[in-house]
């Protein structure tokens, strides 16, 4: 634990940090701050799109998908726990930051998208085709697939075995091999039918957990200012301890308010660009203000909202941690039915991260003309790693998330600073 710890925290040191924000201020200097009108074009977009494909909002809820998941209940307490409510903080400066570069992200993957014959887009192909570095491509497809294969499918099988396990008398391992078992059909539909799925489940999700932590913030509305007072001040506390810039910088509360805000959101880590490059969008821009939205809405609404459901009911000095803090919080209101809420909600979150990501890496294989046999022993593994999630705890799982990735984001934000002025363009013709 103490060896992940020390890696974790080496990949989200301060050069990292610096990165990603400078990345995030160059963007959004790059796209007149898309931030501000991305809301008012999307409303009036024209829907410019083909019969390829999948349609914008099955890339949407695809994306959706992967950004919705254990890390908005889990992830949230766990940064409470490891850096304290200012890390918080930290996470919406990241989102909104993370909004221009997942609009910068999306533009690219549309403009240099292949054909084989459906779409396909990504940090891969935009590497290759836009930057011309092929190596740092197959890099970040390698990443990408791992991991898919690996810390993406095992952090969600492990949430579902730690929400289910107190609710249901089976053992740990084998819950979760039940429920990725339930997926395969779905996982050997293909690309096509994961993004269908999502659509129908992403919407579902999304409301009625909006409805529920609503609920609890508005019945402990009284706690509120509070809460954001301790969110505001905990991010300036090195500051003022007399640590300076530099002691903010280097603090676990940046570290986790970031690490936790891309592992949420995915903005710089190279995945939603994969699903909105294979839609049927034939407008750059108009793709990325999509995935501008989705920052928003995944960070500045449901992260959010956890984190106030969390503070204003005083779970986050419970002595919990991860989903047990979560499920703590929703219980001040729900009582006893706290538990089936948490559990069935982290199914379908986790359900819809799996199948996501399922989607990422299928498309990776594909882009390096893996073999047949690859792609149909592909969704054997996701299952498989999964299922064994179960012997590993959730907190040492998304230690190792934040790992993979900054791994994955390294090369996607390199190609995002060379390939600026590309978006810088498309964007200026866009608005004019």
């Amino acid at each position: 634990m103490e060896l992940i710890l020390k890696i974790r925290y080496t990949l989200w040191g301060p050069f990292t940090v610096l990165f990603i924000a400078a990345t995030g201020l160059l963007l959004t200097l790059r796209t007149h701050g898309v931030q501000f009108w991305c809301v008012k074009h999307l409303l009036n977009r024209r829907n410019h799109h083909s019969s390829n494909g999948i349609s914008p909002f099955e890339a949407l809820c695809t994306s959706l998908g992967g950004t919705l998941g254990v890390g908005n209940l889990a992830g949230v307490a766990s940064a409470l726990t490891l850096g304290g409510p200012g890390a918080i903080f930290w996470m919406l400066v990241a989102a909104f930051l993370g909004m221009a570069t997942k609009y910068s992200e999306l533009v690219l993957a549309v403009k240099y998208r292949i054909h084989r014959p459906d779409p396909l887009g990504g940090p891969m192909v935009y590497l290759s085709r836009g930057a011309h570095l092929p190596k740092l491509a197959h890099l970040f497809a390698l990443c990408c697939i791992l991991s898919a294969m690996g810390t993406s499918a095992a952090a969600q099988g492990s949430a579902i075995t730690e929400a289910l396990a107190p609710l249901i008398p089976i053992p740990r391992p084998l819950i979760a091999l039940i429920v990725c078992m339930l997926l395969l059909p779905i996982l050997y539909g293909g690309s096509t039918l994961i993004a269908q799925v999502s659509s129908v489940l992403v919407p579902i999700m999304t409301g009625s957990y909006l409805l529920a932590g609503g609920l609890v913030v508005a019945l402990h509305a009284d706690q509120i200012p509070a809460a954001l007072s301790a969110i505001v001040s905990g991010a300036f506390e090195p500051l003022a301890c007399g640590g300076g810039l530099l002691g903010v910088i280097t603090a676990h509360t940046v570290s986790d308010g970031f690490s936790k805000g891309i592992f949420s959101n995915e903005a710089g880590m190279g995945s939603a660009p994969i699903a909105h490059g294979s839609s049927d969008s034939n407008s750059p821009c108009e793709t990325g203000m999509l995935g501008a939205v989705e920052v928003f809405v995944d960070t500045c609404v449901v992260c959010l909202l956890t984190a106030l459901v969390v503070l204003t009911t005083g779970a986050w000095q419970s002595g919990t941690d991860g989903l047990a803090m979560t499920t703590y919080a929703f219980s001040s209101v729900l009582g006893g039915l706290a538990p089936w809420f948490i559990g069935i909600t982290v199914v379908f979150l986790a359900v819809s991260t799996i199948l996501s990501w399922s989607f990422y890496g299928l498309s990776c294989l594909k882009w390096m003309h893996a073999k047949t046999w690859m792609l149909h022993l592909y969704p054997i593994i996701i299952v498989c790693s999964a299922a064994l999630s179960g012997y590993i705890p959730l907190t040492v799982l998304l230690l190792v998330t934040d790992i993979s990735a900054a791994c994955m984001s390294f090369p996607n934000l390199i190609g995002l600073w060379l390939l600026s002025g590309e978006v810088s363009k498309e964007t200026t013709q866009f608005l004019s």
